[in-house]
């Protein structure tokens, strides 16, 4: 009894010893299960916190995983080198030449030289039969040889199994006499061989030639505009006549002549 009555005394001592005695009674009177839920308040709480406060609060550790790096984007294929193109056209030398006289007595002036090779055709010597051509008689006007360099594409595009074309005396250089020839003066003319139909790139005669592929080019001759194209008479050819003319000694080969686009010859 005494003890309780000078806890009374105490009370009324001072408002702090009040508060102090009341403080520790009211805790004493809470139980276990109350402080376990304000911790478990306070735990939940401190993650939304530190997702509140961000980096910035001190108090909160944030774990932030970095993005991966962006994967190099694989190398691209590498191209092989282009190679250049072959050197299958030879450059010529174009000139403005004239053709002076007549086929028969005449002269060439600035003629342009036939290139030994070109697609569809190739050059050959009739003196010896074989090729390529004597570059002193592989002359011509611009316009024949720019014709005759067609006329190879021509055959080169629509008979790309068969031989080709050989390419005889045109014209020597600077004009006149062509040994073995009444005409080839003045760089309209240009002899070609007879094709063949055996895969063979040599002579033709009237019991070796292709007679349909000789007729074709002696068609493709006319078209371009030929002033005559003389043929011998032991072929089986034909054409306009006054243009496809049969003359001796042209068995083996087939002769074109080219108008004089100048006009300059008489």
């Amino acid at each position: 009894m005494r003890t309780r009555s000078h806890r009374r005394e105490a009370l009324h001592c001072c408002p702090a010893c009040a508060a102090s005695v009341g403080g520790r009674r009211r805790g004493r009177s809470r139980s276990p299960w109350a402080w376990m839920g304000l911790l478990a308040v306070v735990a939940a709480l401190v993650p939304l916190a530190a997702l509140d406060g961000g980096p910035s609060d001190p108090g909160v550790a944030l774990a932030v995983t970095a993005p991966p790096p962006p994967r190099p984007a694989p190398p691209a294929p590498k191209r092989p080198a282009k190679k250049p193109d072959p050197p299958d056209r030879p450059r010529i030398q174009w000139r403005d030449s004239l053709a002076l006289g007549t086929p028969n007595a005449g002269r060439l002036q600035n003629g342009v030289r036939m290139p030994v090779e070109w697609p569809g055709l190739y050059t050959y010597d009739p003196q010896t039969q074989r090729p390529p051509g004597d570059p002193h008689r592989m002359w011509g006007t611009a316009a024949l040889v720019k014709d005759v360099l067609e006329v190879g594409e021509w055959w080169h595009a629509t008979h790309p199994k068969q031989p080709r074309l050989g390419i005889g005396d045109l014209t020597p250089d600077g004009g006149g006499y062509a040994i073995g020839h009444a005409s080839h003066e003045n760089g309209l003319d240009v002899d070609i061989r007879l094709p063949r139909g055996d895969g063979v790139e040599g002579p033709a005669d009237p019991g070796s030639y292709d007679r349909e592929l000789t007729q074709q080019l002696v068609d493709k001759l006319v078209a371009l505009g030929a002033q005559y194209v003389f043929v011998g008479p032991s072929l089986d050819v034909h054409g306009p006549p006054g243009i496809v003319v049969t003359w001796p000694n042209h068995d083996d080969h087939v002769h074109w002549r080219i108008p004089d686009p100048d006009g300059t010859g008489n």
